[in-house]
């Protein structure tokens, strides 16, 4: 039994999928077959159940994962804490990002990289805040930032500001909504928002709490889509209030002069590598960015 294996049952256990796991692991779909069906030589059970749909655990399969995730996050720990003890603090880094580069001081995070530790290099991946966490849980991407509050096994999180978020509208609404109550803004049309984004949760509590549904009239699953949708004349919509100010500035929006909604905004990393000098070194510099 070798710890890629372990490694690769873990990933078509969560994943579910051959493919998917091979592009996971970055080895060919037959490598991952031959890791699983040595595995299972080796433990003497079947661990998957091979359906059209994909790979399913068996009974066996499902008892004895928890096992193998801890055996590949121990490994994982045992390879951080021996880089620290020798001094390197060196490699690359996969790091989610969720919105506007500027807002997240990722140029600063990278110049402070590059001058204090020049071993490290970063991958920056566009992506949104659900899928960064759930990317951050598997291990495929190293750390990134995410909206909302963080929960779930295997990922912690350091939250680094509360956000406000605007109720902003198309610049020839300033009048409809400038004295609406939420009431009043849920009866108007709303560009709302993909299922996976953390700007929901905000808004649906508010609207919760008054009964009602607001009118949705079109959805979106980016914050630029959101704002272009607006300016459009399609309908209100929730935007960070540096990109609404910005709107209105410009003439290109409305914003509702209500109080602003607050999000937290974290970064996300595995528990699991919590002793690791390239998370420590990531989360230090992090913090000093955003201090």
């Amino acid at each position: 039994m070798e710890l890629h294996q372990l490694r690769t049952f873990v990933a078509v256990a969560e994943e579910g999928h051959l493919t998917r796991a091979a592009e996971r692991l970055f080895v060919s779909q037959p490598a991952v077959s031959s890791h699983i069906k040595a595995l299972e030589g080796d433990l003497g059970v079947a661990l998957f159940d091979r359906t059209p749909k994909g790979m399913r655990l068996t009974r066996e399969g499902e008892r004895l994962l928890a096992r193998a995730r801890r055996i590949v996050e121990d490994a994982d720990r045992l390879r951080g804490e021996a880089r620290g003890l020798s001094g390197e603090v060196s490699g690359q880094l996969a790091f989610g990002i969720n919105t506007d580069s500027t807002f997240l001081r990722v140029g600063e995070i990278s110049a402070r990289m590059r001058r204090d530790y020049p071993g490290i290099s970063l991958s920056l991946v566009n992506s949104n805040s659900w899928d960064i966490v759930r990317d951050v849980r598997r291990g495929v991407m190293d750390a990134g930032f995410a909206y909302g509050e963080i929960s779930g096994e295997g990922v912690l999180a350091d939250v680094l500001a509360e956000v406000p978020f605007r109720v902003v509208g198309p610049a020839g609404w300033a009048g409809r909504i400038d004295g609406a109550d939420w009431a009043g803004l849920a009866a108007m049309p709303w560009v709302w928002m993909a299922d996976n984004c953390p700007f929901l949760d905000i808004l649906e509590r508010q609207f919760a709490g008054l009964g009602r549904k607001p009118r949705i009239c079109v959805e979106a699953d980016h914050e630029d889509i959101l704002r272009a949708l607006v300016v459009a004349g399609e309908g209100l919509t929730l935007l960070r209030e540096g990109e609404a100010m910005d709107g209105l500035e410009r003439g290109q929006l409305a914003v509702w002069p209500g109080a602003p909604l607050g999000l937290p905004l974290s970064l996300v990393w595995r528990e699991a590598r919590r002793e690791e000098p390239l998370l420590r070194v990531l989360r230090d510099v992090v913090a000093e960015a955003w201090a």
